[in-house]
């Protein structure tokens, strides 16, 4: 019985300091002292707020929020990097969600002109035969123009010769036809060569619009 009472008053006496230190207490503190020994207090030291700590209850010492431990210089500079790092991929996210964005837009644009031009397979290909058909005869035509010219040119080239060999000097008119015969001819092949391009672009075209044509007929029946 001696040995039992002072272990209850003890009992008491502590149960009644927690409870008035809870009831007087807004909130309580939960960290590690310098030692590392776990410990609560109505005071939050310096050192435990560099370190990290708990909020507790201050009557059920339910725990309500742990602060992590403040951040070194170099963990400060680490998360700059990452939280940078994340807003450029946000960034290049939002790029890419709204080039999807468009690359579809334009997807639908080009199935309802091609279901506008085109009722069948047939069609397309008419099409294809007269637009291709009808650079082929104006590549023709500047192939033609440029032989004509080669020989004018070739002609007055000649006469050019014949008149330095006798002693004359050429005209200024006679300068004149030869710079716009050689103009000419070196327009004549910059159509050349875009025309070719040009035959070659829509035959490519054609290509990729008669296989989407088919999905689009085929999705329709």
């Amino acid at each position: 019985m001696n040995i039992s009472k002072p272990i209850t008053l003890v009992a008491l006496i502590t149960a009644f300091g927690i409870s008035s230190f809870a009831t007087n207490a807004s909130q309580i503190y939960r960290f590690k002292d310098e030692s590392g020994v776990t410990t609560m207090s109505k005071i939050l030291p310096p050192h435990a707020a560099q370190n990290g700590y708990d909020i507790l209850d201050d009557k059920s010492f339910r725990l309500i929020e742990q602060v992590d431990p403040a951040l070194t210089p170099e963990q400060i500079i680490e998360e700059e990097k990452r939280l940078t790092a994340e807003k450029e991929a946000a960034r290049l996210a939002k790029i890419a969600e709204e080039e999807q964005k468009e690359q579809q837009r334009q997807e639908t644009i080009y199935n309802n002109n091609l279901l506008a031009s085109y009722q069948s397979e047939e069609e397309l290909l008419r099409a294809k035969a007269t637009q291709i058909t009808y650079l082929f005869s104006q590549l023709n035509k500047t192939e033609d123009l440029v032989t004509k010219n080669n020989e004018k040119l070739h002609q007055l080239q000649q006469q050019a010769a014949e008149t330095e060999i006798s002693g004359k000097s050429i005209s200024t008119n006679f300068q004149m036809r030869l710079d716009a015969i050689e103009q000419e001819l070196e327009n004549e092949h910059a159509e050349i060569k875009r025309l070719k391009s040009e035959i070659k672009n829509r035959d490519a075209k054609f290509a990729v619009d008669l296989i989407r044509l088919r999905e689009l007929l085929s999705s329709k029946q």
